[in-house]
């Protein structure tokens, strides 16, 4: 009779896990400030809110509280990011509305090493991937994501796919 009881509790967890409105095939669909970073699904986006100016021949740009900065002047206690850009000798412009489209995220395992969280990003001309950390050990939230974002950047998440 356990076994049967056993099997009965698992298929009801399978079912649940199955049935899960806010994750399906890896999407994700306004999930709670509170939600680790790396549950921000593939199809969604990072938008540019203004120009951001890429510098020729630099590699990350940093940002904090909605505000570039370098990595020497970050808090390393408060939540700050930074995009990794392609190295191309030019001058280069992320314009209002540009979309990055998240393929996957990474997560830096729960220690505390700067920029342990990342979102992917597909192919683009510009930029490579999204890095950041909360400051603390543990992993980042999509709410400390948004503090560090401020006006530049918004999250867009992706609508999950049902069936």
């Amino acid at each position: 009779m356990r076994p049967v009881r056993s099997m009965v509790v698992l298929l009801t967890l399978i079912a649940c896990w199955f049935c899960s409105p806010l994750r399906s095939d890896g999407q994700s669909s306004d999930l709670p400030d509170s939600t680790p970073f790396a549950n921000i699904g593939a199809g969604s986006a990072v938008v540019a809110n203004v120009d951001i100016v890429l510098p020729a021949n630099q590699s990350q740009i940093y940002f904090q509280n909605g505000a570039f900065t370098t990595y020497q002047q970050i808090d390393k206690k408060s939540p700050s990011c930074h995009l990794s850009t392609v190295g191309i000798p030019v001058v280069r412009k992320l314009v209002p509305g540009r979309k990055l489209i998240v393929t996957g995220t990474r997560f830096g395992n729960g220690t505390s090493n700067q920029y342990g969280d990342t979102l992917l990003f597909e192919d683009d001309t510009a930029v490579n991937q999204l890095q950041c950390s909360g400051g603390h050990k543990g992993p980042m939230t999509i709410g400390e994501l948004k503090i560090c974002f401020g006006g530049l950047f918004s999250l867009v998440q992706a609508t999950p796919e049902i069936g």
